[in-house]
Formats: C-alpha cells, structure tokens, sequence
C-alpha cells in the first residue's frame, strides 16, 4: 500500500482538488480565493458550512455569507442570526449552522480576543484539544485546521476518505475515525498528508463510489485489495 501516494499524485499531478468548489464561484462570476482554508477562523467557519452537506452546498452557503457580512469574529458576533441563517440557506441545515456560526464568533472573542494565532501556536494535539472545546467543532473541522492552518501532517476523514480506505483494504470495515487516520498515517508519508487527504477525496468521488464504483478505471486499481 505504500504506492498508493504516488499512484494518485502521478494521476492527478497538480490538478486542484475541489473541483466542485471551482465549479460554483464559476458559475456565480466570482473570482475563487483558495486563501481562505489558510485563515485560521474563515477556515472554521467553512468547516462550519461544510457539514453534512456537498462541497457545492457549502460554498453557496459561504459566498451568501461573504456577500452579507465580513467573515470576521466582530462582524458575525455582532450579526443577527436571522441575517445569517438566510444568507446561508442554500447550504442546508442552515438554522443550525446559523446557531454554530454565532456561537463561534463569539466564544473566539471572549476566549481569544478575535485572535485564533493564539491556537496556531500550540502544539499539534493541544491545539487539536482547544479545537474540540469549541461548541460546534468536530474531529474533522479540527484536523482540516491542523492541516490547513498549521501545516500539520495531520489528514482529516471525510465520507470519501472512510470508504476508500475500508473498500481498498487499508483499514477494516467497522472501525472509527481514529484508527482509519492511523491506517492512512502508514500509508501517506508525513508532509504530504494534506494533498493525500485532497487525492482521496477525488478518488472517492471520481472512481470509488458509494454506489456503481468504476473499479476498471480506477487508478489504484493495481494495489486495491478488495477489486469489486
């Protein structure tokens, strides 16, 4: 399993991975600013936007959100909730989000004084604990924050990541995020963590499907252990 790094980065080369993202600041004329995983608390907040839902829902949901208001712990502390909740609608769950989005900008002000550098500092799994205390902040927000906004060789878990790792043979069926993310630590080399997590979502999601897999196109198909 140890080619399975190199496999998809020679498939996919330099090609960006969120395609879908793209797809929609295309489609709505704006200028994509790929900048924002790197801020610390707009990082957060599409963390926020992008649970339980497609990448395409949830970057709706963030130009909404950036067209009414700075993403800023001020501005959105200080926002109405309604105001929120209906310039993220098309993101879904939207009241909840709207309730999280609120609740951050806050906590972050009181807690950080607006300032999350002060996480940024820490150490990998001090950061990742003060991460977790926030209300609204799971275990995969946390890691793409520790990838993303501290260079962390850290490689967070989403749907794709769970299923492709199980059905290749890296991992069993049946077990939790934890130990899916030590399987893949053996198999992606350190550094390189961030862009794996990025290949094997569109490994997921161009090949290894949850329904109908395209297993004879699929580029790792040579070191799958469970060929459908």
């Amino acid at each position: 399993m140890s080619k399975l790094y190199d496999l998809l980065n020679n498939y996919y080369g330099s090609k960006g991975a969120w395609v879908e993202v793209e797809a929609v600041f295309k489609e709505e004329g704006i200028q994509i600013n790929m900048n924002d995983m790197y801020n610390p608390f707009k990082n957060l907040i599409i963390g926020i936007l992008s649970q339980n839902t497609s990448d395409r829902n949830s970057t709706r949901a963030y130009i909404g959100l950036s067209n009414q208001f700075k993403i800023t712990p001020t501005e959105l502390s200080n926002a109405s909730i309604n105001k929120i909740r209906d310039s993220i609608k098309a993101g879904g769950l939207y009241n909840m989000k709207a309730k999280r989005i609120k609740e951050l900008a806050q906590t972050v002000l009181k807690r950080f004084h607006g300032d999350l550098s002060t996480i940024t500092k820490l150490p990998k799994n001090k950061a990742r604990e003060a991460l977790l205390n926030l209300k609204g902040i799971g275990v995969k927000t946390a890691d793409v924050f520790l990838a993303y906004c501290m260079n962390q060789d850290t490689l967070p878990i989403d749907t794709n990541i769970e299923r492709v790792a199980k059905r290749i043979g890296i991992t069993k069926c049946g077990v939790k995020y934890g130990e899916i993310q030590k399987a893949l630590a053996k198999v992606i080399p350190p550094m390189r963590r961030a862009r794996g997590h990025e290949l094997l979502i569109r490994l997921g999601r161009d090949f290894c499907k949850a329904q109908k897999p395209l297993c004879n196109k699929c580029p790792v198909i040579s070191i799958c252990k469970k060929q459908l």
